[in-house]
């Protein structure tokens, strides 16, 4: 059906693979020839053969590089040193396939000057930031760093003595920033304000130690906030004194700062408040301690990790409070934190309620529950937690902004790290607070550092003037999303070339066919995966690498969290709005306020029951609104589901459907994703191709005659590749007689699969003996359906099982 669809409404070409014979690189298999340009000319450099290391020809192009290394969620972003233009974003678990992966970050430059067309000679400033422990120092001696790696301490592989990683050539040019002045910096040059407040609060920061260390040491490769001590407020007020007898330490918990750029395009950054948080427990411990700090992050995030047993899951918690009217009322709210961040001492000053984040986790409950099936009682009390949680972050947080707004005077507002992607909080501070603007960027947690260690690198601190910069000029508005490794029409089609086996591609090459068929198949109820260009920075999807959907439908909801993510159930979906006509279906959405989907708001009264699959329990909805200016074809996509539907909004869901990795990047990766769906994703758009599930037809492995008397020649059936397979049993005895249990097991490990996966049980799978058995005959010889049956036959013929017979079919 969907094919015909496909074929009524588009022009579509048949689909032949047109592979030229240039040379394709040894990690990634991409083409090192013909990348389409990319901002700032750096196609000016030309590669002459594949090797990373041969002599090439390079542009003069110099580059600052940001780096957030070896803690987690590495990332890298880097920018034009003359023009300041950000030419490339990622992070690294778009390529190790691990989220929030973190470590040397080797990887991410090297993909960087591949997909620029440049080399290590082309970096000429770098900035880093690890908030565990300094950078530069750690990095100084490479024979200490060989010896650990030798004994396998502190490193697990020798990834960090990659030249790409060390970057020793620009040691010199090398600068290391504290944590939550990367944070700050990552929004203040990019707000599209003059000048504003930055508010910051994440888990934790740099520790008061390393700072307090480089000062005395007149360190002039880090740069702090202590450097500016004096002028901000700080809280503790005599953090030296309590650091001095501390029995573990200090971190940054919460910091605030304002920002103002010149007409001479200077960026002055200025420290305005300091809350530090003590380490109760041994940093050695796990997670360096995180759990029992106590800034109004690591609090969340201890909520996290109470109810699914993830530190990282604050998305997660987020998302079960709004149940708590519905389900979660036979358990009391309690209070997790309360209180001033800003006030020192007395009974209003902020405190934390450990006693409603210790005992027995609530890992076990059951979050496979709707509006129609109850929870248990343990999935309740996770409810209630959730519910507490969130409520004293907003009202904590709410207070928080609300007193530096009055302190400070600024009209402005940017929120930077981890708390700032609850897009609850943020939407009820962009309501309530009366800021005239307020900017959050796609990246507001870690994964931002390396856009504010770049930031730094160009164009450094009026305030701190001694700290050399580029000196480019001011980023003029927020830089795109966008900015991830390119993949170019071989790329793309020696993707589909490794999967023909599995699917059917049809090209369309009318872009205004691929928006109305794509549009069509979304309203008609599939559900479609969506990949273009280059990949969106952040952890959410925003139209780039996307899984999309009606939101009229209300059964999606269920059937995109059950079949397609494979998670629970209770967690909402969020849309994709044309900027012009949110505010006419979500309340409070004019001027698009959510580009980055980092609003929530209410769904307007009248309209929630027009789109049940974007509309949460409470009628929230966590909303992404996309300009034509932002994102061109995304934008013409949902306006051609306008067109057909008169709902000017999609369900969007980022594309990754196998669980544990983060959205797909490579169109390997998409391909992957999709089949892993087992057609619950109806179609991949991948640019200009449609792609199908191939289905399986058990008449091709026999030879038929059609109607017109030719014969149709069987399919010999063939496995992907060499595999092997491994059988072992079990006995456990019983004293009675005859009761023995015998369990058997087998399994196979195909790395050509296209489905292999090394980090999943090594990349083993369970299969039934006789699919094994099955699966070793497949061969591409001369064995095929009927030869298969005849070798499970007895001397008679007969077939010695059915089952048999159904398993080769």
């Amino acid at each position: 059906n969907l094919v015909a669809l496909i074929a009524c409404i588009c022009t579509v070409n048949s689909f032949q693979i047109g592979l030229q014979s240039y040379g394709t690189d040894q990690k990634s298999g991409r083409s090192a020839w013909s990348l389409p340009a990319v901002p700032g000319d750096v196609n000016d450099a030309v590669v002459l053969d594949d090797d990373r290391s041969s002599n090439k020809k390079h542009s003069d192009k110099k580059l600052v590089v940001g780096l957030c290394k070896y803690s987690h969620d590495s990332s890298i972003c880097a920018a034009d040193a003359e023009t300041g233009e950000v030419l490339f974003y990622l992070s690294k678990e778009r390529l190790s396939r691990r989220k929030h992966d973190g470590g040397p970050t080797g990887s991410l430059v090297e993909e960087m000057l591949h997909t620029l067309r440049l080399d290590v000679s082309n970096i000429e400033r770098v900035v880093v930031n690890n908030h565990h422990h300094r950078v530069l120092p750690t990095e100084e001696s490479f024979a200490k760093l060989e010896w650990q790696v030798g004994l396998g301490i502190n490193y697990d592989n020798d990834d960090v003595l990659d030249e790409y990683n060390l970057l020793s050539e620009q040691s010199d040019n090398t600068h290391e920033l504290s944590h939550h002045m990367a944070h700050a910096y990552s929004v203040a040059a990019q707000a599209p304000f003059e000048r504003g407040l930055v508010v910051v609060m994440d888990g934790m920061g740099e520790t008061f130690g390393a700072m307090a260390s480089a000062v005395h040491e007149k360190d002039e490769r880090y740069s702090c906030d202590l450097m500016q001590e004096g002028s901000y407020i700080c809280i503790p007020s005599d953090i030296r004194e309590k650091a001095g007898i501390s029995r573990h330490g200090w971190r940054e918990g919460e910091s605030a700062y304002t920002f103002a750029k010149d007409s001479a395009g200077g960026l002055s950054v200025m420290p305005v408040f300091k809350r530090w948080i003590e380490e109760k427990t041994p940093p050695a411990l796990y997670n360096h301690g995180f759990e029992n700090m106590e800034s109004v992050g690591a609090v969340y995030s201890r909520a996290s990790s109470h109810i699914f047993g993830d530190w990282n899951a604050c998305g997660k918690v987020m998302g079960l409070a709004p149940w708590y009217n519905k389900w979660g009322q036979s358990f009391p709210l309690t209070k997790t934190m309360s209180g001033k961040l800003y006030m020192e001492h007395g009974k209003d000053a902020f405190a934390v309620n450990q006693n409603a984040i210790v005992g027995e986790p609530l890992v076990d409950a059951s979050y496979e529950f709707d509006e129609e099936s109850e929870p248990d009682n343990l999935a309740k009390q996770a409810i209630a937690l959730a519910e507490s949680v969130q409520h004293d972050l907003e009202k904590v947080s709410f207070d928080f902004v609300k007193w530096l707004k009055d302190f400070t005077t600024e009209d402005n507002l940017c929120l930077a790290g981890g708390v700032a992607l609850n897009s609850v909080m943020n939407g009820k501070v962009r309501r309530e607070l009366g800021f005239e603007n307020i900017f959050i960027p796609p990246y507001p947690g870690d994964d931002g550092i390396a856009v504010g260690c770049c930031a730094y690198g160009l164009f450094g601190n009026k305030l701190t003037p001694s700290v050399k910069s580029a000196g480019a000029p001011l980023w003029k508005k927020p830089i795109t999303p966008y900015l991830g490794p390119i993949y170019n029409d071989d790329d793309v089609e020696n993707a589909i070339e490794q999967a023909l086996p599995w699917i059917e591609v049809s090209e369309v090459l009318s872009e205004k066919d691929r928006l109305e068929a794509t549009a069509s198949v979304i309203a008609s109820g599939g559900v479609v995966a969506w990949f273009h260009g280059r990949s969106e920075a952040g952890p959410r999807a925003l139209g780039h690498r996307s899984i999309l959907a009606d939101p009229r439908k209300d059964k999606l909801v269920k059937f995109i969290n059950n079949a397609v993510k494979e998670r629970e159930s209770f967690r909402p979906f969020a849309p994709s709005v044309l900027a012009e006509h949110a505010d006419e279906w979500f309340v409070d959405t004019a001027d698009n306020v959510s580009p980055y989907m980092s609003m929530t708001t209410l769904v307007r009264g009248e309209k929630a029951s027009e789109i049940p699959s974007v509309t949460h329990i409470d009628r929230s909805s966590r909303l992404q609104t996309v300009t034509v200016e932002d994102e061109p074809l995304y934008h013409k996509l949902i306006s051609a589901f306008h067109e057909a539907t008169g709902v000017p909004l999609v369900l969007n869901t980022s594309f990754n459907t196998l669980k544990g990795e983060p959205i797909v990047e490579t169109p390997e990766e998409a391909i992957r994703s999709f089949l892993k769906s087992m057609n619950s994703i109806e179609m991949l758009v991948l640019e200009k191709y449609f792609i199908t599930r191939k289905n399986p037809d058990a008449n091709e492995l026999f030879e038929s005659q059609r109607q017109d008397g030719l014969t149709v020649k069987r399919k010999i059936p063939v496995r992907a590749g060499p595999f092997m397979f491994e059988s072992s049993g079990s006995v456990n005895y019983s004293d009675e007689e005859n009761d023995d249990v015998v369990t058997r097991r087998a399994r196979i490990r195909m790395p050509d699969r296209i489905l292999h996966d090394d980090r999943i049980n090594g990349g083993w799978v369970e299969v039934d003996e006789l699919d094994a058995e099955i699966l070793g005959l497949c061969n591409g010889g001369e064995m095929g359906a009927q030869e298969m049956i005849e070798a499970f036959s007895d001397t008679d013929g007969n077939v010695i099982d059915d089952a048999i017979v159904q398993a080769i079919l």
